[in-house]
């Protein structure tokens, strides 16, 4: 708990988690495990993060009912670029949307995505809450797509949080063991336009 305060305390970024396909009681798509899982995800990105000395200070949850979501609960990229621009959260938190499958990636994030969230494109990251297959992976995939989102880009190291991308189609190739990060990575995203300072 300490290190944990410590963390959000220091240079920080904050998100804005919307669970797509929410109703409350989880009566709709999305389910009281996967929410856990999200949870779970969000401690792991935490620790991963640990490494820039950069902390995930506010988590804004947000929710978009069955009946807004029903063509975002399973998209592609394209699909992804419509959710970011449909729905956004408080400025003040990268938007980061959970459904339930991504049919072509575990997930979409621009390079560098823009800090005004009115601009056109995709204004947050995306992710499938089913894919992967541990809850550490959940945590991995996140950290890998708000990671794009910070302006990092794809790696020629499996073991590197954001992968490789070995047959250039722009989806990068990640497992359970893509947690690293070195200096240079670090440098990119404690620059981004996101990053709070310390209070």
């Amino acid at each position: 708990m300490r290190r944990h305060i410590e963390n959000i305390r220091a240079t920080s970024i904050n998100l804005c988690v919307f669970f797509v396909g929410h109703e409350p009681g989880f009566a709709g798509t999305f389910t009281q495990t996967q929410a856990q899982r999200v949870q779970h995800g969000i401690e792991m990105m935490r620790e991963l993060y640990e490494q820039a000395d950069l902390g995930v200070r506010r988590i804004f949850w947000r929710f978009i009912h069955d009946d807004d979501a029903a063509s975002f609960i399973s998209i592609n990229a394209s699909g992804a670029t419509d959710l970011t621009e449909a729905f956004s959260g408080p400025n003040d938190g990268i938007d980061l949307f959970i459904v339930q499958t991504i049919t072509d990636a575990g997930g979409w994030s621009n390079s560098d995505g823009p800090c005004d969230k009115d601009d056109k494109g995709r204004t947050g990251a995306v992710v499938e809450v089913t894919g992967g297959s541990s809850n550490d992976f959940m945590g991995i995939l996140m950290a890998h797509e708000v990671g794009h989102y910070l302006g990092l880009k794809h790696t020629n190291s499996a073991t590197n949080l954001m992968g490789v991308d070995s047959n250039n189609d722009g989806i990068g190739e990640i497992n359970n063991n893509s947690r690293d990060l070195v200096a240079s990575q670090i440098d990119t995203m404690r620059s981004s336009c996101w990053v709070r300072d310390s209070c």
